[in-house]
């Protein structure tokens, strides 16, 4: 019973003792934080304002110069351009000539020839020499008069084989057995053969449908008519009584344009081979 008010006697005054501690504590540690920082906190941030205010115009007029430096910049960059641009054009221009140079004149081609460097006129595909030896081109000067022959002349040549004369190119049962081996000494032209008596085209519908200017292709194989080979084009038929060249490709029909052309008889020249006449018959 008697260490109860003991008891509580100590516990009081160590209740006591830790109150009082406790405020001394507190102002040990403001004392120390203000001997650390002895500005205010308030202070340092009204300062760093204050500095960033007084360098915003030294910002402002180093903007200021640079803007007004551009317009400067521009110029130099434009002087510049128009200086390479004289230079390019001098480089380019040719030199003036001097009263006391005078500007050397064209010297007369010599006679039969030409001034180097200026062009030289080609002759046209159509304008070349196709024919044979000989000739078998109807030119444009030419005008087609073939001999006048009645039907029942035409046709009594046709029967008996007039153009084989002269050892000319023989019948064959097929397409391919047509095809020269050697055409330069195989083909023949009409000279050779004693002349055209086959059937002669009237001089109007010739000029319509045939000539150098009006080529055409025959599509489709010629078939073999009487052993030679035989197309239809402009109302006509017509027999192909010479060999076909080697060096033709074998659908030279399909793919190669070709005209019909007359030169004392009738021709089929192809313009993919120019030089090469075949002799062909007006067929009944």
């Amino acid at each position: 019973m008697q260490l109860r008010p003991i008891i509580r006697q100590s516990i009081f005054l160590l209740v006591l003792g830790v109150g009082l501690q406790a405020p001394a504590l507190d102002a040990g540690n403001k004392e120390g934080s203000a001997g650390l920082n002895p500005w205010p906190e308030g202070q340092e941030r009204g300062e760093g304002r204050a500095e960033r205010r007084e360098t915003r115009p030294e910002q402002r007029e180093n903007r200021q110069e640079r803007r007004e430096a551009r317009p400067e910049r521009r110029e130099e960059r434009q002087e510049r351009r128009e200086d390479r641009q004289e230079r390019r054009e001098e480089r380019h221009l040719p030199p003036v000539p001097t009263r006391s140079q005078p500007m050397p004149r064209p010297q007369p081609p010599p006679f039969g020839g030409q001034l180097r460097g200026a062009p030289q006129s080609r002759p046209s595909p159509r304008s070349v020499d196709r024919s044979d030896p000989g000739g078998t081109n109807l030119s444009h000067d030419n005008r087609y008069s073939p001999p006048s022959r009645s039907r029942n002349q035409a046709q009594t040549w046709e029967r008996s084989h007039g153009w084989r004369a002269e050892g000319a190119w023989g019948s064959h049962p097929t397409w391919q057995g047509h095809r020269a081996r050697s055409w330069e000494s195989e083909h023949r032209t009409w000279a050779h053969r004693g002349g055209y008596g086959g059937y002669i085209i009237p001089e109007p519908q010739f000029r319509v449908h045939f000539g150098p200017e009006r080529w055409f292709r025959i599509r489709t194989r010629p078939v073999i008519h009487m052993g030679y080979p035989r197309f239809h084009y402009g109302n006509y038929w017509f027999l192909i009584v010479d060999p076909w060249p080697e060096f033709w490709s074998d659908s030279w029909y399909a793919n190669d344009d070709v005209y019909i052309d007359y030169n004392d008889g009738y021709y089929l020249h192809n313009r993919h081979h120019p030089g090469v006449a075949i002799a062909i018959s007006v067929s009944l």
